[in-house]
């Protein structure tokens, strides 16, 4: 299947996902501002409320507790076991059935203990707001995100929308070795069921 073309507007302050390699299948996407999780922009109904933007002071006291100075830039100081949504900074169109899924970097989680805990989120070709990615400090200490950084990852994919048909019960399904045997895997050892 050819390249597909996909159409993205950047947000102010929004960084162009980027594949860090030529055979790279995910596309780092960076860290445009921490964003409510309940509240939209009232300004801009397709974007959740901006709580801190990395430039200004933010208004809230919960928040601004989190904000520090560091050398020249202000960062927010996660505590530890503390989760926040953060926005990409953009929106896509995307031809349907592609979608995007939203998967943690792995050496934001191995080296320093910060993944993201909606992965893989699903970002569907009708979806026209900027994604969100639940970022969690699993750490017993705190962690300064800066603007800017690559905090997750994006990956592309088509989906497969097959028909639905009901049948009445399992049998009609058809047996196999496996029957029911795991929770849809085929677990360590690879048996299907314990005999």
């Amino acid at each position: 299947m050819a390249n597909p073309k996909i159409k993205i507007t950047l947000l102010p302050g929004g960084r162009m996902p980027k594949r860090q390699s030529g055979e790279a299948a995910g596309y780092d996407v960076a860290l445009r501002a921490i964003v409510s999780v309940t509240e939209m922009d009232k300004e801009n109904p397709v974007l959740r409320k901006t709580l801190f933007d990395f430039a200004s002071y933010p208004s809230d006291p919960d928040v601004a507790r989190h904000v520090h100075q560091l050398n020249d830039e202000m960062v927010y100081r996660m505590d530890a076991g503390e989760s926040v949504l953060a926005g990409i900074g953009f929106l896509t169109a995307l031809p349907f059935p592609m979608f995007y899924w939203v998967a943690p970097r792995s050496g934001l989680a191995s080296k320093w203990g910060i993944t993201v805990t909606n992965a893989p989120g699903t970002v569907d070709a009708d979806y026209r707001g900027e994604a969100g990615v639940l970022v969690f400090n699993r750490n017993a200490k705190p962690f300064d995100l800066r603007r800017d950084m690559r905090i997750a990852q994006i990956i592309f994919q088509w989906a497969v929308i097959p028909g639905m048909i009901e049948v009445s019960s399992a049998d009609d399904l058809g047996s196999t070795d496996r029957s029911a045997g795991g929770f849809g895997s085929t677990g360590l050892g690879g048996s299907f069921s314990k005999k």
